[in-house]
């Protein structure tokens, strides 16, 4: 057993959580809010050409779900925006994905063309739709320019007038748990303070937070996430920096692998934001989510290290002295020293998010009834097996 593995719980049987059908690890059903479904419109007033792909909604079987509630996801072809997708399919939703260059038809949703940069392209996007979970977001915490403030605040609120324009009646924003800071003496709950990091990634969400409440009432409920660090298939970021890390020996354990670290896997997650975006009584709430695996740094780099057969980190450096190294590794970037990616390997926000410590409440979103399906082993076997997958393919 890896550790964290009690993280999984077996089904709740209370009102609004996810169920599985026997034998089918995908399936996972959540109880829409109560209340009559509205037309499902898809691309109603779109513009032409805009709408990539038109189809009705089907079950994993292929069987038509009819008169079934419509959502938008943003960022759909993301980690965390595919499993959101995969969630509202499996519950009998007609899902639309925002998708910024020509698609194909999906198995789980319908592909509508737009940018979050492009307010006109969205235009079309939300005709129809009971819930927008917007997903999509510029995740750079290395040189990220302005395009990070112009996707997650000016993004944002271009899909929040589409959504008023169009009748919108739930929208599920994305933030992240950084924006309650990284203090470890204390544990990290919704009511917490907001003290934002003062790092382009966190404060660009934080701004977006704010331009999502400034639309809630008047018809259009917001409810906000607050994601721990996410892995999952898809993930670009944080399991395959470990990974190229631990394969390279380049990776360095913080204070003896001993600072705790909250993780939520993607399908998981998905799971969290359906319930969140439908239960009854969730508008206008914030939810901070992450699994409880009950993992610390070490236990992480050494069941991944055992897994893609690379040797954990031996060394260690206090947590003060990692910080100057992320310092030294930036400079490094700027100068065009290191990876090859283009980032380093190491950088001052990822130390005090990662090997920060912070330790976060879920008890809100459990009150509603949530609780992780996937365990951490098998969670980490899913986003291995999709890693090796993706760089066998040159990436996507």
């Amino acid at each position: 057993m890896l550790p964290g593995d009690v993280g999984a719980r077996p089904p709740a049987r209370a009102r609004g959580t996810v169920r599985r059908r026997p034998g089918t690890a995908a399936d996972r059903r959540v109880r829409p809010a109560p209340g009559p479904a509205q037309p499902a419109a898809a691309h109603a007033g779109a513009r032409p050409g805009r709408v990539v792909a038109r189809r009705p909604a089907c079950t994993a079987d292929g069987r038509l779900v009819m008169g079934s509630r419509v959502a938008l996801v943003t960022g759909v072809t993301g980690c965390v925006g595919r499993a959101v997708a995969a969630a509202l399919a499996e519950n009998g939703w007609s899902v639309r994905g925002l998708v910024r260059t020509p698609a194909p038809d999906h198995a789980t949703y319908a592909a509508h063309l737009g940018d979050l940069t492009d307010p006109e392209s969205l235009r079309g996007s939300c005709a129809g739709v009971d819930l927008v979970v917007h997903a999509a977001a510029d995740l750079t915490d290395w040189r990220p320019g302005p395009r990070i403030w112009q996707v997650n605040r000016d993004g944002t609120r271009a899909v929040l007038d589409e959504a008023r324009r169009c009748g919108v009646s739930r929208f599920v924003y994305l933030s992240t748990v950084d924006v309650f800071g990284f203090d470890a003496a204390k544990v990290i709950d919704e009511a917490s303070p907001r003290r934002v990091p003062r790092y382009p990634y966190p404060l660009s969400k934080a701004a977006g937070e704010d331009v999502a409440w400034s639309y809630h009432g008047n018809g259009l409920d917001v409810t906000v996430v607050y994601p721990a660090w996410v892995f999952g298939p898809g993930d670009r970021n944080f399991l395959p920096e470990l990974v190229r890390g631990l394969r390279d020996g380049k990776l360095v354990q913080f204070d003896r692998g001993a600072p705790p670290i909250e993780l939520t896997y993607s399908a998981n997650l998905a799971d969290a934001i359906v319930l969140a975006g439908t239960a009854p009584g969730c508008a206008g709430g914030r939810f901070i989510v992450g699994d409880s695996y009950g993992l610390t740094l070490g236990r992480l780099f050494a069941a991944v290290a055992e897994r893609i057969g690379a040797r954990p980190p031996t060394s260690s450096v206090p947590f003060g002295a990692a910080l100057a190294v992320g310092a030294l590794s930036e400079l490094a970037g700027l100068a065009g020293i290191g990876t090859g990616s283009g980032r380093p390997l190491l950088t001052r926000y990822a130390v005090r998010s990662v090997a920060g410590g912070m330790r976060y409440d879920v008890g809100r979103i459990r009150s509603i009834g949530y609780s992780p399906r996937v365990g951490f082993a098998e969670a980490l076997s899913h986003s291995l097996a999709d890693l090796t997958k993706e760089q066998a393919h040159g990436g996507r």
